[in-house]
């Protein structure tokens, strides 16, 4: 029994010593891989601010998924001061800037380390009218409609230098905006949608007077009264009276009245009167 105990003793003193060395084999590598992750990550954050890791130039930008922007528009719009770490580079609020500061409708940055450069995909704004500005004696509570501008079919304003205008401009609409205020901005996505999808071409709405909305089409002047949503009854019957240049003249047409679309009416411009007209009754015209 005793001899038992004693090599019993022996035997857990041995493996005692044995998980002594394996926890101090295990506290070993984990220090090891510790500082050998420190040493990795401060590398590479040295690296990553050393010259051969910064944006020097607009150059290294790279801008994709623009189509009437082009790639030094957009670059102007980051806010960048250069040279930039590219690591230092926060693409979450650059995207953010692009978006609040130019016709950019959503903006993802990403950062690329071989070669160093800046990945920008964006989502533009489409102009589809062109928006005139009001005159200075015109009401408009907001001071951007007073300038000259581009409008989307979801009503959002962009300034007219959005898109450039030299030589290189993409196509822009042709549509004309004339008397826009913020009050109205509501209508215009379901008055864009209708007027674009209307058979006569239309290429001016004036909407200075809310009482009497105002198209220039291919057929004339239209008067269609307040906006409502009768808009798209009043283009239907306008489409059915296609026929009326082969019965007026672009010179004896004045305008189309079609606030009531059940009963359009046409004003014509009356004929000068003639000499003989003119002249009061007695009296013979001279030779």
């Amino acid at each position: 029994m005793t001899r038992v105990s004693s090599l019993s003793r022996d035997q857990l003193t041995t493996r005692r010593q044995s998980l002594r060395r394996q926890r101090r084999i295990s506290i070993s590598q984990l220090l090891w891989r510790f500082w050998a992750l420190s040493g990795l990550t401060a590398a590479m954050f040295w690296g990553a601010t050393r010259p051969i890791w910064l944006i020097q130039s607009p150059q290294q930008i790279n801008v994709t998924g623009n189509h009437l922007l082009s790639d030094e528009a957009v670059q102007s719009l980051m806010p960048l001061s250069y040279p930039q770490p590219l690591m230092k580079v926060e693409p979450e609020i650059v995207a953010q800037q692009l978006s609040d500061r130019g016709p950019i409708v959503t903006a993802a940055v990403t950062r690329q380390l071989l070669p160093p450069r800046l990945n920008v995909q964006v989502q533009e704004r489409v102009p589809v009218a062109v928006v005139l500005p009001l005159g200075a004696t015109d009401s408009a509570p907001d001071t951007q409609y007073l300038q000259a501008g581009f409008i989307d079919a979801q009503g959002a304003w962009m300034p007219l230098a959005s898109f450039g205008l030299g030589s290189a401009s993409p196509k822009l609409p042709t549509l004309q905006l004339r008397g826009l205020q913020p009050q109205y901005k509501r209508y215009w996505p379901q008055i864009y949608e209708t007027i674009r999808n209307s058979p006569v071409e239309i290429t001016e709405i004036d909407w200075r007077d809310p009482n009497n909305l105002v198209l220039q089409t291919a057929l004339g002047t239209v008067y269609l009264g307040p906006y409502s949503q009768e808009l798209e009854q009043q283009l239907a019957t306008l489409d059915k009276m296609r026929n009326l240049p082969d019965q007026l003249s672009a010179t004896e047409l004045n305008a189309i009245d079609l606030s009531n679309p059940d009963v359009p009416s046409v004003a014509v411009v009356e004929p000068p009167p003639t000499d003989e007209e003119a002249s009061p009754p007695g009296d013979k015209p001279k030779p």
